[in-house]
């Protein structure tokens, strides 16, 4: 397992690798930033630092989230909504099969690897924001960065 964290402009994001793939990665309340010792947190921090300054629209990293087969399930849904497009959590329960709306978004708030999956695309029916693990405020950021505009609650 190897760890490393680096400071972006919505605050720190930390990021865990195990077995030649991301574990985790989440915004942290705070740290400094942690210099990546691992070829693959090099090239994670890599791609996450582009993304913030433009340069990369999606990430291209092997990725292994725990969780059930369901969640993995939605995530690999969420990883394929592209860069300045959102869904909302019904069209995307539809698409899964006509499972619950709040059934995804309860796979999305244990999303372990926020950000690389984009649970920020995915909103609450109006559109309206919906919940964000790294806060209401970052998805806010997220989206505009973006180009989603949302309106405010």
């Amino acid at each position: 397992m190897a760890e490393a964290r680096v400071q972006t402009p919505i605050g720190m994001f930390h990021v865990t690798v195990r077995a030649d793939a991301v574990t985790a990665a989440s915004w942290s309340p705070s740290g400094d930033d942690t210099p990546a010792d691992d070829i693959l947190l090099r090239l994670v921090l890599g791609q996450v630092e582009d993304y913030f300054a433009g340069r990369r629209r999606d990430f291209d990293l092997p990725i292994a989230p725990h969780g059930t087969p369901f969640q993995r399930k939605v995530w690999r849904r969420i990883a394929a909504i592209p860069f300045g497009q959102f869904e909302t959590y019904g069209a995307l329960a539809r698409t899964l099969g006509g499972v619950a709306a709040q059934a995804v978004g309860q796979a999305c708030g244990r999303n372990p690897v926020g950000l690389l999956v984009p649970c920020h695309r995915v909103l609450a029916a109006g559109p309206r924001l919906g919940g964000y693990g790294g806060s209401e405020d970052v998805k806010r950021w997220l989206l505009a960065h973006e180009g989603i505009a949302v309106p405010a609650a």
